[in-house]
């Protein structure tokens, strides 16, 4: 769609505004039964420092353009016939609030967020200007050099960080390493890397005890000469800042993405960077592992030959969970790839978990382990789980897809009595995870 304000007819179907931003939906008639759709928007309040609202509608993909509608110049797209005004002004607007404190957490980073319209729809400049910090050009891989030295390390709850000085083979500065605690990532997180862009991947990273990284480098400069001229204060600064910052940069963003998905709207980008996988079975050792959940295995020889993502997948109640958790740990420790829900907190993040669970519950798992019991049955999210393990079960024609265990006695629609189950009342969950480990070993190549 070339012009999207012209038509033999034009009418304004719908309006609506929240916090800020104002849409409408415009209807453009090109003959008798020749109908299209566009939207329209404009903000109503500016931000004196920091993201704009105009920003976000750039990033979007709404175009500025002079806009009879408005009367003004605003942001415009293509829409379609069953565009909700209302619920789109809705998802911008708390797409936009999560966006914002995105941008300020990665500006602590040293990151920060692509700004494309600045002051530029204020002042009546062109579109264009784009913001973006903490990202030099690196001619090596960011690793290999004649000098290489950690200065740093850190960790929080879902990320191991690293700096280090390189100096040599025509680079001078500081690379920062990132290595995620629970793998595999979403591909929504790789998408989140891409889109603040600078990320690059290496397979073998040294200071993470050789498994893979993400890794950003910034050049060394003295511009002002002197001990104080050089930017050495601002690329530690921005380092230590990752701690308190960078994962809350990532949950913003993801969660604005996942906001926006419900309108039909997209954020980030397919990603394009290589999505860091974990080595087959080898910790991230050391001082730097904070928890068993930092070594999460990759693909057991079994699900790769058969090509399952995880051996298997626990649906429960959380009612059920220490339980749960105990036999997980266990068959992971053993070294199969386990789906439960605490080991990839990265992975659900900004997800659609009805589709996530879908595929995983479907399509992604060797076998389903299934904790029955009257809590079981009745919450939403379990028969979700359960619906889609039984349609996969019905495709298996026979073959043992589901496992169950019984916390208690119960009758569920899907499981015949005569479907072959262990009870927690007979075994403890010792002995329910031994199981399970055999039953796993027997389908290994």
């Amino acid at each position: 769609m070339s012009d999207l304000h012209s038509a033999l007819k034009t009418s304004v179907d719908a309006r609506a505004s929240k916090n800020g931003f104002e849409f409408l939906k415009a209807c453009l008639q090109h003959g008798k039964d020749k109908f299209e759709y566009t939207l329209h928007a404009r903000p109503t309040m500016f931000s004196t420092a920091g993201m704009q609202r105009t920003d976000f509608l750039r990033v979007l993909g709404f175009t500025r353009q002079g806009c009879a509608f408005h009367s003004s110049e605003a942001y415009c797209g293509p829409s379609n016939a069953d565009t909700d005004v209302a619920a789109v002004t809705d998802a911008v607007a708390d797409a936009y609030a999560k966006y914002e404190a995105a941008d300020r957490h990665l500006e602590a980073c040293g990151l920060g967020l692509v700004h494309p319209e600045g002051w530029g729809y204020f002042y009546g400049k062109p579109s264009g200007v784009s913001h973006q910090r903490g990202h030099a050009h690196c001619r090596g891989n960011g690793h290999v050099a004649p000098k290489a030295e950690r200065m740093k390390q850190a960790e929080d709850e879902h990320f191991h960080y690293a700096l280090s000085w390189i100096d040599g083979a025509g680079d001078k500065g500081w690379t920062t390493h990132y290595r995620p605690k629970h793998m595999p990532m979403s591909q929504e997180f790789a998408g989140a890397l891409e889109f603040i862009g600078g990320f690059n991947t290496f397979g073998e990273c040294p200071e993470f005890d050789f498994e893979s990284c993400w890794w950003r480098f910034m050049e060394f400069r003295n511009e002002g000469g002197g001990p104080f001229g050089s930017n050495a204060e601002f690329a530690h600064r921005c380092f230590d800042a990752h701690v308190k910052n960078f994962g809350p940069g990532i949950r913003n963003l993801l969660e604005a993405h996942a906001i926006l998905g419900t309108v039909g709207l997209r954020l980030l980008p397919q990603p394009r960077v290589a999505t860091v996988r974990a080595a087959p079975r080898a910790p991230v050792s050391s001082a730097r592992t904070s928890s068993p959940a930092s070594s999460v295995a990759s693909l057991s020889p079994a699900a790769q030959a058969d090509g399952f993502r995880y051996d298997v997948a626990f649906s429960f109640a959380g009612t059920e969970r220490e339980t749960v958790e105990a036999i997980a740990k266990k068959v992971r420790d053993a070294g199969f790839n386990v789906f439960y829900d605490n080991f990839y907190p990265e992975q659900l993040w900004g997800e659609d978990l009805a589709a996530k669970f879908d595929r995983i519950y479907r399509r992604e798992s060797r076998f389903c382990i299934m904790f029955v019991s009257r809590e079981y049955k009745d919450r939403i999210w379990t028969t979700h789980e359960r619906r889609s393990a039984t349609a996969r079960a019905l495709a298996e024609r026979g073959e043992a897809y589901i496992l169950p265990v019984y916390v208690e006695q119960v009758d569920i629609d899907g499981l015949p009595p005569t479907l072959g189950h262990v009870s927690l009342a007979e075994r403890s969950a010792d002995e329910v995870a031994d199981l399970l480990i055999l039953k796993l070993s027997a389908g290994r190549p």
